[in-house]
């Protein structure tokens, strides 16, 4: 028996179709122009493109002008920071936008993944976009494979791009050519070459920090100063972090040294930053700029960081007082019997309540003994370093030719401390009370031990003894 076949023509497609009810209504354009760069030329071409596209937009009567989107000075490698790209994709999901116009695939993105989501997404709504430069509209069928392809050369473009930027920086980071950004940067200026300039007001609180440390200060002690005394930030503001000011501290570029390569770009695309620990070459730079510290200072703020460091993890603790006005003897009580520095205990009796101090390693385990030394009470730690610190005052004239040798020698935080004693205890007065800044800047420990002897040991060596009863 004989089929009958019929042939049914084919209708417009629905996106067609939908457009075909609504012809005389003008089609919703928009515009998206990107300059990658913030210079010169680059501004001039991104000031062209927007002109460009709002004067073509409105001379069509057939378009009505639903935006122009523009990114000044972002890369194309991805879309996190577009933030009118992404305004654009919003409006176009609101249905505000029905084509896209673009001068390339590079300008829409770089990315081949990026590109390709985000066209496919866009056509599934009924919103197409013109590539000018590659003659491509995404609503046609056969645009996808082109696309593909094309913006696959233009991602390759980018990586060839970010290649031979990143070479030429290199090449002059071996002669000594560098520009240095000064935004986050406190005690410096740069002048219109990039070179270091000592900011004078700034430079007195790099200074100072740097004197603070070495005078016994944590960097969390010394934010607070900063911050209770109003002293102003990189940022103009008062708040200071303590990571940045230790970071300060081991910023070579205060000394007048420039260390290039800290950190470096892993992927092109989305431009992740690593610190760099050995991975890709670093250039040294020495006496690069002015220094606002001299170098044998900043050398004795690396020595002390490393000797604070070693001090700690002999004594067992991770860190010194976080309010050290209230707790000036925090890890500095250390015991002698184990080497574990001592905690401080509240404890209340029916005589009172009354501040202790007992070794780390005595209830280590809840309920166990174990280090069996005796605890001390606050107030007697407070007598003997001050007795300690007046017997030292009379025995200066003993000490000054071991500080005067020490002077001399090669080891830096030695010459330093010989220094710093041969001066504060020239027209020093014996202690009545502890002075806190005092206290943290001469000593190093007091060790106590289990048959009452107790040891105050100076930052310049001088240990001295007392004996409890």
């Amino acid at each position: 028996m004989a089929r009958n076949i019929t042939v049914i023509p084919a209708k417009k497609n629905s996106t067609e179709g939908n457009r075909g009810r609504t012809q005389k209504k003008k089609l919703r354009v928009a515009a998206y122009c990107r300059v990658s760069t913030d210079q010169e030329e680059q501004l001039s071409s991104y000031e062209n493109q927007v002109r460009f596209y709002t004067e073509s937009i409105n001379s069509n009567p057939a378009y009505e002008c639903a935006g122009i989107y523009a990114d000044e000075g972002i890369s194309g490698t991805n879309t996190k920071k577009r933030e009118e790209f992404n305004r654009m994709i919003a409006d176009c999901r609101a249905g505000k936008i029905d084509r896209i116009i673009t001068k390339s695939i590079s300008r829409f993105a770089r990315n081949t993944l990026d590109c390709l989501n985000y066209v496919r997404e866009l056509k599934s709504i009924g919103v197409g976009i013109t590539f000018e430069k590659e003659n491509i509209d995404t609503l046609d069928a056969k645009g996808e494979v082109l696309l593909t392809i094309l913006s696959s050369l233009a991602q390759d473009e980018s990586r060839n791009i970010s290649e031979n930027s990143t070479w030429g920086i290199r090449k002059r980071f071996e002669v000594g050519q560098h520009k240095m950004s000064t935004k986050r940067f406190l005690g410096y200026d740069a002048d219109e070459n990039g070179k270091l300039i000592v900011n004078k007001k700034q430079a007195k609180i790099v200074r100072r920090l740097f004197m603070e440390f070495l005078w016994g200060k944590t960097t969390d002690y010394i934010k607070r100063i900063f911050e209770r005394e109003g002293i102003k930030s990189w940022d103009g503001g008062t708040k200071w972090q303590a990571t940045t000011l230790a970071s300060m501290l081991e910023n070579e570029k205060y000394k007048g040294d420039t260390l290039l390569q800290k950190s470096y770009t892993t992927d092109f695309l989305t431009k992740k930053r690593v610190q760099n620990q050995g991975e890709i070459q670093q250039y040294y730079i020495e006496d690069d700029h002015e220094a606002i510290v001299e170098k044998w200072i900043w050398e004795c703020v690396q020595l002390e960081i490393e000797r604070r460091k070693r001090y700690l993890k002999e004594h067992g603790t991770n860190s010194f007082a976080r309010n050290t006005e209230t707790n000036p003897f925090a890890a500095k009580i250390v015991c002698g019997e184990c080497n574990k520095v001592f905690q401080r205990k509240g404890w209340r009796s029916s005589a009172g309540d009354r501040k202790v101090w007992q070794c780390s390693e005595r209830y280590k385990v809840k309920g166990v003994m174990g280090c069996s030394n005796r605890h001390i009470d606050e107030e007697t730690v407070r007598e003997i370093y001050m007795m300690a610190w007046n017997r030292l005052l009379e025995c200066r004239d003993m000490l000054v030719p071991e500080w005067e040798e020490k002077m001399q020698g090669e080891d830096l935080l030695a010459r330093f401390r010989a220094v710093d004693f041969m001066e504060i205890t020239k027209e020093a007065q014996p202690l009545q009370e502890v002075d806190i800044d005092l206290m943290l800047r001469t000593v190093e420990c007091i060790r106590v031990y289990e048959s009452g002897m107790v040891v105050t040991v100076f930052l310049d060596g001088t240990e001295i003894e007392y004996k409890t009863k």
